[in-house]
């Protein structure tokens, strides 16, 4: 693995039509680092995830996983990239007529044909019971409540051991108390399996917990990066206004 960041954005700049989603933006996300990204809506939070994961193309700018520029990637090189990268989906994404251990089961028997039945099964109860789910495998996604249905979603999102992780609004959709249950398993997980997460939240506080650096976005630019303590000392009314919701 490269001693360099493990993501960079080297002055990405992203566009639909006349409208500037991302201008400019460069940081870096080292190894085991969390790093949230927070802003309001629509100023191209989950755009970021896209162009790390290569669903998007930047129109300016370079993005690294691992010191490698992917670009220019074809789509083998994208997948093979992809390898080592998680995703936890706002929705959580499960497959309705899958139970939760057959919703873990099914990206092994894609991805990794060679492993055996036995462990394929060691794999998913490993990542549900890391997750809390361990008694919960044989339920459908519908017998879940909202915060089961994130953690299903996460533990198929580690299944793989990827050494990136990425996250769409974890506590979307989920009361506090079940919101800051999930901030405490990130915490777990990026403390025992050091995974780098990239974090798309609009719970400040959350971010509070879990973030080792956050990204500001606004109207496309970068407005504040950092650690919290460094952002106390940001005068941008974007990054002084989310600092005080917390």
């Amino acid at each position: 693995m490269s001693e360099g960041p493990v993501v960079e954005f080297c002055h990405v700049s992203k566009r639909f039509g006349r409208r500037n989603i991302l201008c400019d933006v460069s940081f870096q996300v080292g190894n085991g680092e969390a790093l949230c990204i927070l802003g309001r809506s629509g100023v191209g939070k989950s755009v970021t995830l896209k162009l790390i994961i290569g669903l998007l193309k930047p129109d300016m700018g370079d993005v690294f996983i691992e010191s490698e520029s992917i670009v220019q990637f074809n789509e083998e090189d994208l997948t093979r990239v992809r390898r080592k990268m998680g995703f936890l989906f706002q929705s959580a994404a499960l497959f309705d007529s899958f139970s939760v251990a057959n919703n873990l089961a099914l990206p092994l028997q894609r991805l990794e044909k060679n492993k055996s039945a036995d462990e394929i099964k060691r794999r998913v109860d490993e990542a549900l019971q890391q997750v809390g789910l361990a008694s919960d495998k044989e339920k459908m996604p519908v017998e879940l409540s909202g915060g089961m249905r994130k953690r299903a979603g996460l533990a198929r999102a580690l299944v793989l051991n990827p050494r990136i992780l990425l996250i769409d609004e974890p506590s979307s959709g989920l009361d506090p108390i079940t919101a800051s249950e999930i901030d405490d398993l990130l915490l777990k997980i990026k403390q025992e399996r050091h995974t780098t997460m990239i974090i798309v939240t609009h719970d400040v506080r959350g971010a509070r917990r879990v973030a080792d650096k956050v990204a500001v976005l606004d109207e496309g630019a970068l407005v504040g990066f950092g650690s919290f303590a460094d952002l106390e000392h940001n005068e941008n009314d974007t990054v002084c206004k989310l600092l005080s919701e917390s």
